[in-house]
């Protein structure tokens, strides 16, 4: 992730497919070092993590100069309660997929010909019905998914 500076104007985000395009008459090396993309005002940005609060919205903004690096800069806002409704069935398909391929993945343990027995088959039809029981739980973002036996 770059940036460029084109007199007193950020260019962001940047590529180095956008340098080569606008310098089509140079060749470039493959590997193109920091310092050589500072000839053409092109810098690094440093990727910084937005939050991951469910009841906010987080817009990328442009990068600042923080001593001698560009950092990505996230601005925060509060999420609609319909932007929150949409976030949180989004995640409950997403965990409701990812149970199922949980409980597909242990089928197996079930079947009369299985080898598991005793205390062990139980251990696993307790896991089978706990992730049944996941959408249970209020809040999606914020799971106690069952340890697999």
């Amino acid at each position: 992730m770059y940036l460029k500076i084109d007199n007193e104007n950020i260019i962001y985000p940047y590529t180095i497919s956008d340098l080569k395009a606008e310098n089509s008459n140079i060749s470039f090396p493959t590997s193109l070092t920091n310092d050589s993309l500072e000839d053409f005002n092109v810098y690094p940005v440093t990727s910084i993590n937005c939050g991951s609060d469910y009841t906010k919205n987080y817009e990328e903004d442009t990068p600042i100069l923080s001593g001698s690096v560009y950092i990505q800069v996230w601005n925060e806002t509060n999420a609609s309660d319909e932007e929150i409704s949409t976030k949180v069935e989004e995640k409950w398909l997403e965990i409701r997929e990812l149970r199922d391929t949980l409980l597909t993945q242990s089928d197996w343990t079930q079947f009369q010909d299985s080898p598991i027995t005793g205390s062990t088959l139980t251990e696993w039809q307790t896991y089978r019905q706990s992730l049944r029981d996941i959408t249970s739980q209020s809040n999606p973002f914020s799971l106690s998914w069952p340890a697999r036996p």
